[in-house]
This record gives C-alpha cells, sequence and structure tokens, in this order.
C-alpha cells in the first residue's frame, strides 16, 4: 500500500466544503463569510495575473495578443481560466475535482463561456489540443512531485511547436516552515506505519510540495523549451519560480 498522500481526494472535499479559500488562503474567501464583492475580489484577481503571465510572454517571447487554444492546469472554480478564455477561441481547464468543476462550469455559463471544456486529465484535454498556450499556477506545489513531474511533463507534450508554458513551481521554503524531523527509530517506525495504514486521514488538508528546479527545467528542455525566463515567487514564505519558456520543437 502506498504512503502517498492521495491529494486528489484533498480537493474534491475542498471543493465542497471552502472551493475559493481552497485557491487564495486569505480569510475574505471563506465560505461562511465571503459575499457578491468578495467573489468579486477574487476572480479579479485571477484577471490581475493573467495579464502579467501574458505581459511576460509577450515581452520575452514576443507572444500574440490573443490565441487559437489555451489551458489551465488546476482550473479550480475558474479564476484563471476565466481571462485565459477570453483572450482566446477555445480554452480547457483542467482540474481532478469533480466539485471544483461543477463551481467552475456554473460560473463559465453565467459569463457565456460556450468555447471551454472542463475536464479531469491531461489525457482528457488531449483531445482538444495541441494547444498555443498552458498555464498552471499555484498548483504543482499541492501535488507530489513524484506525480508532479509527470505531469508537468503530460502538460507540455500538449503545446503546439511554438506554443508558450508559464508555469508556477516551489522549490524551497522558510526554516519554520520545514517539516518537523525525528531521528528517533520508535516515532519513524510509529509514522511510516501511520501512514500505510491510514493514508486517508484527515480529507481535505491544504499540503505542500517542493520540487528540484533543475529536474523540473530537464524535463522541459528535452520537450523542445530551450530559453527560459525565470521569475521568484515567495508565498508566505515559500518559494519558488514562475518559469516562462517557449516550445520550438
Amino acid at each position: 500500500m502506498s504512503s502517498e498522500r492521495d491529494t486528489d481526494s484533498d480537493w474534491n472535499q475542498l471543493g465542497k466544503v471552502d472551493p475559493y479559500w481552497a485557491v487564495i488562503t486569505d480569510e475574505r474567501y471563506r465560505a461562511d463569510t465571503m459575499d457578491a464583492l468578495g467573489r468579486q475580489a477574487f476572480y479579479d484577481s485571477g484577471l490581475f495575473d493573467v495579464d502579467m503571465f501574458h505581459a511576460t510572454l509577450k515581452r520575452h517571447f514576443s507572444a500574440p495578443d490573443h490565441f487559437e487554444t489555451c489551458l489551465d492546469f488546476g482550473a479550480g472554480v475558474g479564476r484563471l481560466l476565466v481571462p485565459m478564455a477570453q483572450r482566446a477561441n477555445r480554452a480547457v481547464g483542467i482540474d481532478i475535482a469533480e466539485s471544483m468543476r461543477a463551481i467552475c462550469q456554473t460560473h463559465l455559463d453565467e459569463l457565456g463561456l460556450a468555447q471551454v471544456k472542463l475536464v479531469p486529465t491531461p489525457q482528457a484535454a488531449a483531445e482538444f489540443g495541441p494547444f498555443d498556450w498552458i498555464n498552471s499556477y499555484i498548483v504543482m506545489q499541492h501535488i507530489p512531485p513524484s506525480r508532479g513531474l509527470e505531469l508537468i511533463e503530460s502538460l507540455t507534450s500538449l503545446l503546439e511547436p511554438g506554443g508558450y508554458l508559464s508555469l508556477h513551481i516551489t522549490t524551497h521554503r522558510d526554516p519554520h516552515l520545514m517539516p518537523s524531523q525525528t531521528h528517533n527509530p520508535l516515532r519513524l517506525l510509529a509514522r511510516s506505519l501511520r501512514n500505510r495504514l491510514f493514508p486517508q486521514r484527515d480529507v481535505g488538508q491544504i499540503t505542500m510540495y517542493d520540487y528540484d528546479l533543475a529536474d523540473v527545467l530537464s524535463r522541459l528542455e528535452r520537450l523542445g523549451c530551450k530559453q527560459f525566463h525565470l521569475e521568484p515567487t515567495n508565498h508566505g514564505g515559500h518559494h519558488g519560480f514562475m518559469i516562462y519558456t517557449q516550445r520550438t520543437q
């Protein structure tokens, strides 16, 4: 039995109980207190982020103003997917959580964005590709690298030659955020047994994972991404990079 946490179940549960706060952990977006103004502020923040990502791709890789097809991985409730779809003829949002996709679909229907499809996996998205722009922001950090690295490769393989990628990963954290360590053999054994026997405990947690930047870049390079622009990120002591690149082959 694998001891790796089932983060898919976590996010499906979070989508049921606190979907907006799970995307941006700001108390303004708690399900029991968020009003219409808070919901609008939440979606406006996505427009700001997409404007920034798009401007960076235009500045460093001469990306176009408008795309034929775009894809947002970890689309959640549509915070980034909507502004991406508004600058593309067709758009796809990937999210493993059915609960998140349901909320996103309602929002898309409200906006009349019929050209957007929602799917659970990159494999399902392949039907609608290849894509001119693929984006993933504050998503991989919640997926164990053993799975996340495979997902990064799967997504990059969906890029049209000449297509653009904006990808966020976390790589390290401040000391006070490091997981507690113990060298007591009995405690290590107890922790291992607990993880194996109860892998689904406390479903609905937000878990953070760090990636090896060199590993990510080397995988992207092997898939045809030859030039990179990196910008550091810091979200509450969790540090990483926004990676911008273009698949040239």
